[in-house]
């Protein structure tokens, strides 16, 4: 056999070498940039977990509440902002949507209806889930205005309430269960309502064997009363809470049976729509699990607390260092308390929650702020409402005379006639937010509104005042002098030397606090700050002069709007 001639031998072992290490450091930079020279066959490539995230979106206790007082520097709710948070999501209400007692029973009682008409409607266009509750049943026509059909599976037919059966839901991909059960002492007026926790198993169990993944049980009752319920019904993943809400749960509440295994959650969001439950369900592969995760929202919630703790910590040690009662040993740990939050703290600034592998569920109790989106449709509908409540609430108002004062007693007669004799407290008047009030109300076609007007006007609904069709025929919009200073006829009559006085020349200091600037309408009201705006030249000016430089009414209500950007960041 004739070989090869040696120089042709060499080249090809030479090439072979060459070739060799090329593929040596192909496979050396492949491991360093964490990738393979080869690929693998594709049956044996891992696939990416599948995740998707559906969100349930939970009100109570709206209680005819549409949208927010907007005076406050943070106004809270909005139906129309809760119904874009809700869109490719599944909206809950767990009941006493429709109205509230006091205004329905009142005389605002078309403006009542009008408002659960209108919420009604809303939920319904929303395909939410709605419970039943005490504030649904307030309307003048009682359970037949209960609108759209409820989940309230220990209610019979017979009451009377629209009633709809559990059902199973498909959301996303998900199969949600569906029911709710009232207790009945909270609907006494609504015979044969019956055991809650037996009506919500036979629920459960049928929800389940229609293959519902997660079970969702829209609870008419306190946080109180639905925690039992939760624990004693197995197969609830979910409650959402319903009456005696309040500011809502901050954190979400793990039920656990008798026999130490979890049960379900509890939820509850804030009244009036200020701010809603929201659950994320984070599926992996179409299976839900109900294991909870903080994220960034414990991560946020641990941090406030912890800043708050070492803060207040370190006030009173500062205090307790210059005690000299104060026990050594217990400044010491104090001192080494101190040091931990510390730690703590900036290791909850830095740090970021790594979410587990798999299904799990996260919560939040999320304000609706005005930094919000809202539904179109939703608020032209709501705008549309504004303007026939004003129109229809006018119409009323015109049928009955204003309210007239007792014989020889005072009545109300408008800034003009202050002005003949008061000029320079006028002009100063006019300089305040006060005479600007009605102006506020008419760009939002809210000054026919009952829930508004009472505060932006003169006199209003009190003997020889205003109601909603007089205030303007008689001068009496915006806060006026008499708002503080009381009716003025008998003084403006007398020229000012009546006997005895029958105006009020310095007001009492809670009248502002007990009347229009309350905590839910007037979030930074501070007596003083307010006066530093209020008076000055013919108008208090010595007052003025006493309260000296200092923060004014402007000032805090820039800070508290700042503030709740801030927040909302």
């Amino acid at each position: 056999m004739q070989g090869s001639p040696p120089c042709q031998a060499d080249s090809k072992i030479d090439i072979f070498r060459r070739f060799s290490n090329i593929c040596a450091g192909l496979v050396l930079i492949g491991a360093a940039v964490g990738c393979r020279t080869e690929p693998l066959p594709k049956a044996a490539r891992p696939d990416p977990p599948r995740a998707r995230v559906v969100t349930l979106i939970a009100t109570a206790e709206v209680k005819g509440t549409t949208e927010p007082c907007g005076c406050t520097s943070d106004p809270l709710g909005d139906v129309a902002r809760v119904a874009k948070l809700a869109e490719g999501g599944l909206w809950i209400d767990a009941g006493s949507l429709l109205g509230d007692e006091v205004e329905a029973r009142g005389g605002a009682k078309g403006q009542a209806r009008r408002k659960g008409e209108a919420l009604a409607a809303i939920v319904g266009a929303a395909k939410a889930a709605v419970g039943l509750g005490p504030g649904d049943l307030v309307l003048p026509g009682g359970a037949k205005e209960v609108a759209p059909p409820r989940l309230a599976v220990n209610v019979p037919p017979s009451a009377g309430v629209p009633l709809q059966a559990p059902e199973v839901r498909d959301v996303d991909g998900v199969k949600i269960g569906l029911f709710g059960v009232v207790a009945p002492e909270r609907v006494k007026e609504l015979a044969g309502v019956g055991d809650p926790v037996a009506a919500a198993r036979e629920a459960v169990a049928a929800l389940r064997a229609k293959g519902a993944q997660v079970v969702v049980a829209v609870l008419g009752m306190s946080r109180r009363e639905a925690l039992p319920l939760v624990e004693s019904v197995e197969g609830i993943d979910v409650g959402v809470v319903g009456a005696e809400v309040g500011e809502g749960m901050i954190e979400a509440q793990e039920a656990v049976r008798a026999s130490g295994k979890p049960s379900g959650w509890i939820v509850a969001p804030a009244d009036q729509g200020r701010r809603v439950a929201r659950v994320d369900l984070h599926v992996v592969d179409g299976k839900p699990a109900m294991r909870m995760f903080g994220g960034e929202v414990a991560r946020h919630r641990d941090l406030q607390r912890t800043e708050t703790r070492r803060r207040q910590l370190a006030l009173q040690l500062e205090e307790w260092r210059h005690d000299p009662t104060a026990d050594p040993a217990f400044l010491k740990a104090r001192e080494a308390e101190l040091v931990e939050l510390k730690q703590r703290e900036a290791q909850l600034a830095s740090e970021h929650p790594t979410p587990p592998a798999g299904s799990y569920f996260t919560y939040a109790l999320e304000p609706i702020r005005r930094t919000l989106p809202r539904a179109p449709s939703v608020a032209e509908a709501l705008r549309a409402l504004d303007r026939r409540i004003g129109k229809e609430n006018l119409e009323e108002a015109q049928k009955v005379p204003p309210p007239t004062a007792e014989a020889d007693r005072p009545r109300y007669v408008g800034v003009a006639a202050c002005g003949k004799c008061h000029k320079a407290a006028v002009a100063q008047w006019k300089t305040t937010v006060h005479a600007h009030a009605w102006k506020t109300l008419v760009d939002v076609d809210k000054q026919y509104n009952y829930d508004c007007t009472g505060c932006h006007v003169t006199g209003f609904l009190k003997p020889g005042g205003s109601h909603l069709a007089s205030v303007e025929a008689k001068g009496l919009v915006d806060v006026q002098c008499e708002t503080c200073h009381g009716p003025g006829s008998t003084h403006v009559a007398e020229a000012g030397l009546e006997e005895p006085r029958t105006m009020v020349r310095k007001p009492a200091p809670s009248l502002c606090a007990d009347n229009c600037h309350t905590k839910d309408h007037s979030d930074t009201f501070q007596l003083e700050p307010y006066l530093r705006d209020l008076l000055g030249p013919g108008h208090g000016e010595k007052r003025r002069a006493e309260l000296g430089a200092g923060v004014t009414a402007k000032e805090l209500r820039a800070r508290a709007v700042q503030d709740a950007k801030t927040a909302q960041h």
